[in-house]
Order: structure tokens, then C-alpha cells, then sequence
């Protein structure tokens, strides 16, 4: 079954790729956000140019240990983000049925940390940057994309400061994406992602490779109002290293889960949604909510 026109203009707020923290890896961060391909992340724009932009508040209220409990050290996180997606989407069809793109994100970066004997540490500017291309393919009620991005360690970072807007490493990520409507106004969609971190020559602490599954649900109406469910997974499948050495008893490895409600509201031109999201698993990583504006324009 086709998608209706609602669900075809709000695509335009999926596939947002740049630097928002999370919290895993080395220093509870990660180059990659997770949490915000929760409205059709496997429908690619029509052919055109696109303008988005995403605003993120992210609250940390504790970092967990692997086991899920409180580390005790009394880290708190405060995160604001105002990103820009710059995304074109070409005319010419690959294979009949698919659509190349390009695109890249700039994001200004406001991240306030504190913990117990160090004080607080905050620190803003723009963070680092990410590129890259994609392939979005249409098969009737069900899409998808496969996307190709690098994050370059563009954005400021000093090791000796407990907050930073960026990673001072390469992140390479290739993920595939799907959105399939088992009846008209009503989507489900998913998207996975494999995440390469380079080493950090300043620590020489390289991150493991990471693994992202976000997950969605949303229902549609004729006024072009949305609502719906989204979350994610966010874990690792190999262990942090420095110095060449295994860092803590496994790794390091974060494993983390959260979901939230989330609604919207799209024209062919613009459109908007608000999500919330709240961990309900998070280990070796912060305890945290997430809520998010996204908005977009088409050229």
C-alpha cells in the first residue's frame, strides 16, 4: 500500500547525523546521536534541496556502571544542540527504482558537565562535522536507505576538560533504514547503524565499534497531524581500548535502551515534531532524557 501525502512531507525530519552526546565510549560520548530517526527514517526526500534543522535538550542524571547502578561519582549533563542538515537529493534514478543523495550537518554544541571533586566544566562552540551519501529505494509500501557518513574531528576538545563539543577522532558510519506501511495512514520503521571510531591521538583511547537499532511506530491523520512511539538501542560488540589495552572488566561496553511518545505536523513545504525520550537501561553509560524539535524546509 502507498504512503498518503502526510506521511511523504514528514519524512523530511528523519536522518539526523551529527554530533549531539549521548553517552558511551570514551568519556560517555559518542560522535553519532541516537534518538532522533524516530519519524520514517527509510523514505528519502523527493528529488531537491532540503534545509533542516534540530534542536535537542539532553539531561544526564547519573552515570551507571555495568551492572546499571550508580557509579557514585555524582556526573551530571546538561546538552543543548542546534543543528543544520543541509541534504540534496538528485533526479537521476539508480538500479530504476532509487535516488542518490548528499548531505552534511553543522551543529552548535552547548554541554555543561559536573562531578563530584572536579567542579562543573562547560564548553560550546560548533561541534564536529558530518558528510556524506546515500541510496533511497521505493518498492511500493515498503522503502529503504542505505547511508554512507564520516564525522571529522572539526570541533574543540582539550583532554584535561570534563566537557567538549568534540570527539578529537574520525567516526565512520554505515547504516540501512526501512519504513513499511502495513495499512495507509500507519507506518512502522527501523534503522540500523554500525559505527567505526578512529583512535584519539591525544588520550590514545579508541572507542569500540558501536551498534544503533532505532525503532518506531506512528499513525497519520488527514489534517496532517501525527503521533506516535520511538526509541532505541544503543550498544557496542568490541571493547575500548588505550594504550593498546582493554579498558575496564568488559570493555567498557555500553548497553542502553530508551522510548518515548512523540507528535508532529507537515506540509509539502515545512513541517515539525516533538519527541521525548527516557532510558529505561543504561549501562556504562548516563542515565537520561532526551527531548527534541525538528523542523524542516523545502527549496
Amino acid at each position: 500500500m502507498k504512503p498518503s501525502l502526510t506521511t511523504k512531507v514528514l519524512l523530511a525530519t528523519a536522518l539526523f547525523t551529527s554530533s549531539v552526546p549521548s553517552f558511551a565510549t570514551e568519556n560517555g560520548g559518542t560522535v553519532v546521536p541516537v534518538g532522533v530517526q524516530s519519524v520514517l527514517p527509510g523514505m528519502l526526500a523527493a528529488p531537491g534541496t532540503y534545509l533542516y534543522n534540530y534542536n535537542a535538550y539532553v539531561k544526564g542524571f547519573s552515570a551507571r556502571d555495568e551492572h546499571g547502578d550508580d557509579t557514585g561519582m555524582g556526573l551530571k549533563m546538561a546538552t543543548s544542540a542546534n543543528a543544520f542538515r543541509f541534504l540534496h537529493v538528485f533526479d537521476e534514478n539508480v538500479l530504476g527504482n532509487g535516488n542518490l543523495a548528499f548531505e552534511t550537518s553543522i551543529v552548535y554544541t552547548d554541554n555543561r558537565m559536573k562531578m563530584h571533586y572536579v567542579g562543573d566544566s562547560r564548553n560550546s562552540g560548533i561541534s564536529d562535522i558530518t558528510f556524506g551519501p546515500s541510496l533511497g529505494r521505493h518498492f511500493g509500501s515498503y522503502n529503504d536507505i542505505f547511508v554512507l557518513l564520516f564525522t571529522a574531528p572539526t570541533g574543540d576538545y582539550d583532554k584535561n576538560r570534563l566537557a567538549n563539543v568534540g570527539r578529537n577522532y574520525w567516526g565512520i558510519q554505515g547504516s540501512y533504514a526501512w519504513t513499511w506501511y502495513p495499512m495507509q495512514n500507519w507506518d512502522v520503521s527501523g534503522l540500523f547503524k554500525v559505527i567505526y571510531n578512529t583512535e584519539n591521538e591525544d588520550t590514545h583511547y579508541q572507542s569500540g565499534m558501536e551498534t544503533n537499532f532505532e525503532y518506531s511506530s506512528n499513525y497519520y491523520f488527514s489534517n496532517g497531524m501525527f503521533v506516535g512511539v520511538g526509541g532505541f538501542w544503543h550498544g557496542q560488540f568490541t571493547d575500548d581500548k588505550q594504550n593498546g589495552h582493554v579498558v575496564g572488566e568488559n570493555g567498557n561496553k555500553v548497553n542502553e535502551i530508551a522510548l518515548g511518545p512523540q507528535v508532529g505536523w507537515g506540509t509539502p513545504q515545512y513541517g515539525a515534531y516533538f519527541s521525548w525520550k527516557r532510558s529505561v537501561l543504561a549501562k556504562n553509560t548516563m542515565d537520561i532524557s532526551q527531548l527534541w524539535l525538528n523542523t524542516f524546509l523545502t527549496f
